[in-house]
């Protein structure tokens, strides 16, 4: 669970433009206007450090400008300024997290499903970048900046707005090559942007208007000293203009030709995600083939047993009469307080997570909106996440239950809330009691906190 509701959290790591670049894309969609599906793809898929090393782009509203951004910590250092030990290692990393999703890509294209063939494709696009400029090292992680495109020109990279402007670069000397600008880092100081040399010609249309402004003038002083008759003609001024006519109603095809169009687009989205995890839940069954049970030892041979006579028999006993003892109380009953109870010892039957558990009301640190989260889940321990905080907003992401040594390790994905804001992934590990009731504590990258889980229905 992250710190809060964002549209937007971490470093921005830099601006780039559509200059020297060519997005790529599938069906004629860029690949960074579905970021959040492709990054959550290598994260369930690869890890969480194949995911990090591409970088979240968020483009302005007219779409001509991308910023990066990362929500690693630490220092941040572009390829250019490292040292050549230090960019070798970092290449060979870099290297290798793209050529796992590479691979990752292939074996999607090679599914039977169109979807997984989709995203494979979009995958395999991913992998590219302009040139090694667009790397940086955060930390000790490498990010690539403009990832899922390819270079068309000289690559141009703006630094973010509202920054002061330094002093304009020295021009380099008359034949000396020219090199592709390098990336903008934002994190120790603004970049700067080169202003343009006034033109020559601004001097000559400066001139021209002054030469017009004189000779207006001196006409008009001409004017003053020749006799002129008196005027007698008789000026009829034109009607005034027609009104214009109103506007046209708008039309409602537009708005829905829109909507139709943004709803493909999502449908494309959401069924390369529902692809990729049929394939990895079709990986998981497969992983959790009951164990074969033991084969039962041999009986052995009976004994051989020498029969001897039997001996007489004796005189039969009066009865007795035993006094019937009262049966002892049946063991007290667990309180049917709605907690959820678990099994004492780990097992794969999940059948007891069936239904809904609601968790309290709590805070996820001082400075986050109190809320509760919902989890419901079939028997099989695979359901839903439903976090609503105070303020109405609500974020939904699918969970998963399984058992992770002695611990049940309820887990959700990230996600976006309604009306606004994102959900990022956090974990919740419960362990029964004495008596069977679940203990739980929750823990995401920065805060930990305890609940109880209560069935809901």
């Amino acid at each position: 669970m992250s710190r809060g509701v964002f549209a937007v959290a971490g470093t921005n790591l830099v601006r780039t433009t559509l200059t020297g670049v060519r997005p790529l894309g599938v069906r004629g969609e860029p690949l960074h206007q579905a970021h959040e599906q492709i990054r959550g793809v290598v994260r369930r898929r690869l890890g969480e450090r194949h995911a990090r090393l591409l970088a979240e782009p968020q483009p302005d509203e007219l779409g001509r400008r991308i910023d990066w951004y990362t929500d690693l910590p630490g220092d941040v250092v572009p390829f250019a300024e490292l040292a050549p030990e230090r960019k070798a290692s970092l290449l060979l990393d870099v290297e290798k997290l793209s050529q796992d999703i590479a691979k990752l890509a292939d074996s999607l294209k090679a599914a039977p499903s169109d979807d997984a063939r989709l995203t494979g494709r979009a995958l395999e696009l991913t992998a590219r970048r302009p040139s090694d400029d667009y790397i940086f090292l955060v930390g000790d992680q490498p990010v690539i900046v403009a990832w899922g495109y390819e270079p068309d020109a000289a690559g141009t990279l703006l630094p973010p707005p509202m920054l002061p402007a330094a002093a304009p670069a020295t021009p380099p000397p008359v034949g000396a090559p020219v090199a592709a600008a390098p990336a903008v880092v934002l994190a120790s100081g603004p970049a700067t942007l080169v202003a343009a040399a006034p033109f020559s010609w601004l001097r000559w249309l400066l001139i021209g208007l002054l030469t017009i402004l004189l000779t207006l003038l001196a006409s008009y002083f001409l004017r003053q000293c020749s006799p002129v008759g008196p005027a007698v003609a008789v000026t009829h001024l034109p009607p005034p203009p027609a009104p214009p006519a109103p506007p046209a109603p708008p039309d409602p095809a537009v708005g829905l030709q829109g909507d139709l169009g943004a709803a493909q687009a999502d449908e494309a989205k959401l069924r390369a995600t529902l692809a990729s995890l049929r394939d990895e839940l079709k990986a998981k069954r497969a992983d959790c083939k009951p164990p074969e049970p033991p084969k039962p030892p041999p009986a052995p041979p009976p004994p051989v047993v020498e029969k001897k006579p039997d001996p007489p028999k004796p005189p039969p006993k009066p009865p007795q009469v035993v006094e019937k003892k009262p049966d002892p109380p049946p063991p007290p009953k667990p309180p049917d307080d709605g907690r959820m109870r678990m099994p004492k010892a780990p097992t794969n039957d999940y059948s007891f997570l069936q239904g809904c558990w609601r968790t309290d009301t709590f805070k996820h640190g001082p400075q986050i909106r109190p809320g509760y989260a919902t989890y419901c889940f079939d028997a099989r321990g695979n359901g839903s996440m439903t976090f609503r905080f105070d303020n109405g907003v609500t974020c939904r992401a699918p969970a998963t239950a399984r058992y992770n040594g002695g611990q049940l390790a309820v887990i959700d994905a990230d996600s976006t809330c309604e009306p606004r804001g994102r959900w990022a992934q956090d974990h919740l590990y419960c362990t029964p009691g004495a008596d069977g009731v679940a203990s739980c504590t929750g823990s995401n990258r920065t805060e930990r906190w305890t609940v109880n889980l209560h069935r809901v229905r």
